[in-house]
């Protein structure tokens, strides 16, 4: 029995057969007025079926392209004009998404909308995305769980986001920190916890065994200690002072901090839980860390490039950073102080509620969240799109995977975000100060009070 072609190909004749009539009407191939070839003809050139091609015409009518006459066929209306949305991105994403393929892969599948890309801060810093969303007139932006808090308090809706139908087969989790009042504001595009990464090579040398989910930050500081070599290698590295970093060890220590009843709402916690998990992270500075303090998110992943550092703490998105190196390395579940936790980041996509061009906006996200679009990013990159069936797609992409590449899938339960410390993200750059204080010395626990 004759086989018929997979899903992916058929999606993939279908869009080609939408992008080459669009274009060939706004050329002129197709003249206005006359008319597109038979729906059998068309059928055989992108060898589809009449179904198949019957639904691409419909879609053509509704866009304005064609008109059909009944018994005669389809005419060649006037190209309708075309529209211009700005994206606001995150330049990361260049790397993390491969987004320059994807913004080139929408235009050929709709030519009649271009995208104009403008970068984002990623800080909370003046000037804000948001600022750049109120002044700039932005259509539809990268907004990550962190940044969220510039649009939306914890307990009121963003007014400049438009509400977005949640899309089924998203892992449910990455809706969590979009929600307000039951609506989805943020459509999750791609996420990534935090995971240890580690120099295969390294491990082999010294006989040792390779990190798995038993791992604590005790048996990391042993085993670094055994992978040093003097200056030359260091065992363990990470950015600590990174936010998606520092946090892990309160995490996982079920630190909490509570608010005052004070009209100043000021931050209590329990100083006891707050010692421990900075002693950890004291020892781990101390005993394994470079003689230098990073300053760079980046530093981690280009020390383990150069082979001077044996374990990392990094991030999907962050391997793309390393998916070049000509060693083997593999990832692992990160180790734990109390509780096994790790943050998770997530990246969304928004539609500014006052845009005057949401039905493109729409489209765009549409584009974005479509099951080729995110098996697309699944195949070219090491980071992990939100729909699952592209997420766990098991097949050989263009970017050679660690051979653990699927542990995120093990580690759902451990998945937190930093309001589960009680805290907004602007309240965490003033916690990280005082704890720079008190990680250098120049401060006690004092600083916290």
């Amino acid at each position: 029995m004759t086989k018929g072609p997979k899903r992916s190909t058929f999606r993939r004749r279908y869009e080609e057969m939408l992008a080459s009539l669009r274009n060939e009407i706004i050329t002129g191939i197709w003249a206005e007025g006359s008319f597109l070839p038979s729906e059998n003809d068309i059928a055989e050139r992108f060898q589809l079926s009449k179904n198949s091609v019957r639904k691409g015409l419909d879609l053509l009518v509704s866009e304005g392209f064609i008109e059909k006459i009944p018994r005669v066929g389809n005419r060649i209306r006037q190209a309708p004009a075309g529209v211009s949305i700005k994206f606001g991105y995150y330049p990361s994403l260049f790397e993390e998404a491969d987004l320059k393929a994807l913004v080139d892969e929408f235009h050929k599948q709709h030519p009649l909308i271009r995208v104009t890309m403008i970068p984002m801060p990623s800080s909370h810093a003046k000037p804000t995305m948001r600022d750049f969303m109120e002044t700039d007139d932005i259509d539809v932006m990268a907004i990550n769980n962190q940044n969220f808090e510039l649009f939306a308090e914890s307990d009121s809706p963003p007014e400049l986001l438009e509400p977005l139908q949640p899309i089924e087969g998203v892992y449910p989790v990455l809706t969590e920190p979009f929600m307000r009042d039951g609506n989805l504001y943020v459509q999750p595009f791609l996420f990534s916890p935090i995971i240890l990464c580690y120099n295969k090579q390294h491990f082999s040398e010294k006989g040792l065994a390779e990190p798995d989910s038993s791992w604590t930050w005790d048996t990391v500081k042993k085993t670094a200690k055994l992978l040093a070599e003097g200056t030359v290698r260091h065992g363990f590295f990470f950015h600590y002072l990174s936010d998606n970093r520092w946090p892990i060890f309160l995490l996982q220590n079920n630190v909490r901090f509570h608010r005052s009843n004070g009209e100043d709402k000021q931050l209590n916690l329990d100083e006891a839980a707050l010692t421990e998990s900075l002693q950890i992270s004291k020892e781990l500075l101390d005993q394994v860390f470079p003689p230098f303090r990073s300053e760079n998110d980046d530093d981690a992943e280009m020390l383990f490039c150069q082979q001077k550092v044996s374990m990392i703490l990094t991030s999907y998105f962050c391997l793309n950073k390393i998916k070049d190196v000509d060693f083997s390395y593999d990832i692992s579940p990160l180790p734990y102080l109390g509780t096994p936790r790790t943050l998770v980041i997530a990246i969304g996509l928004a539609i500014h509620r006052n845009s005057k061009n949401k039905q493109a906006a729409q489209a765009f996200i549409n584009f974005m969240m479509s099951d080729n679009t995110q098996l697309t990013i699944r195949q070219n990159t090491l980071s992990i799109p939100s729909l699952k069936s592209a997420a766990e797609w098991n097949g050989h992409g263009k970017v050679k995977l660690p051979s653990r590449y699927f542990v995120y899938r093990e580690i759902f339960p451990s998945f937190c975000y930093h309001t589960a410390l009680n805290v907004t993200y602007s309240e965490l750059g003033d916690i990280r100060q005082r704890i720079k204080l008190y990680l250098s010395r120049m401060e006690g626990l004092d600083v916290f009070s």
